[in-house]
């Protein structure tokens, strides 16, 4: 009975993630559904849908002083994200157990890394979008994410420990222990 309903939902489950992704992405029950319907039923679209949402909502950022915070900044977006990837990474690294040399495999890392690449400097030097990319580095994208933020090591470095008047970013220390580690 389960299955029949997986099966009438689908289609109509995905429709609703790319039409509200925003939305989905900035709510905890929201990114609950978002995040199920990525690990059931990965399609190019959802994961499109995900990093215009991100793109489109950093954009609006610059635009707008009053809006919403980027969804890379957001407190429970950044964590959708970064939770989706380090889904990601365990489902490649389940993959890589069984064998399955596909590297034709939909990412939405992949997908997120070609819209953002020359922009993962300053995505880095956010706390929480430092986070995301500490997930980021974990998937199959590893090595192009620490070259583009090769250059960057520095700056990372410096919000990370922070200075007298302002505490260090967590995430930039997280990112760092990262890219030191991979």
């Amino acid at each position: 009975r389960r299955q029949e309903q997986a099966v009438y939902l689908k289609e109509l489950l995905i429709e609703a993630c790319v039409k509200h992704t925003e939305e989905l992405m900035r709510s905890k029950p929201g990114s609950r559904v978002l995040m199920e319907v990525c690990e059931s039923w990965p399609c190019e679209e959802v994961f499109t849908a995900i990093v215009e949402a991100c793109a489109d909502s950093s954009e609006d950022m610059d635009e707008e002083a009053d809006t919403a915070l980027p969804l890379l900044e957001d407190p429970v977006g950044h964590l959708t994200l970064k939770h989706m990837f380090l889904s990601e990474c365990k489902k490649e690294s389940d993959d890589d157990d069984d064998d399955n040399d596909d590297d034709d495999e939909l990412s939405l890392a992949r997908m997120f890394h070609s819209k953002f690449e020359n922009k993962l400097g300053d995505i880095a030097t956010s706390n929480r979008g430092a986070f995301v990319l500490s997930a980021l580095i974990q998937t199959s994208v590893q090595e192009e994410v620490k070259e583009a933020l090769k250059s960057h090591e520095k700056n990372i470095a410096k919000l990370a420990k922070g200075n007298k008047s302002k505490k260090g970013l967590a995430g930039c220390g997280v990112l760092l222990e990262a890219l030191k580690k991979a």
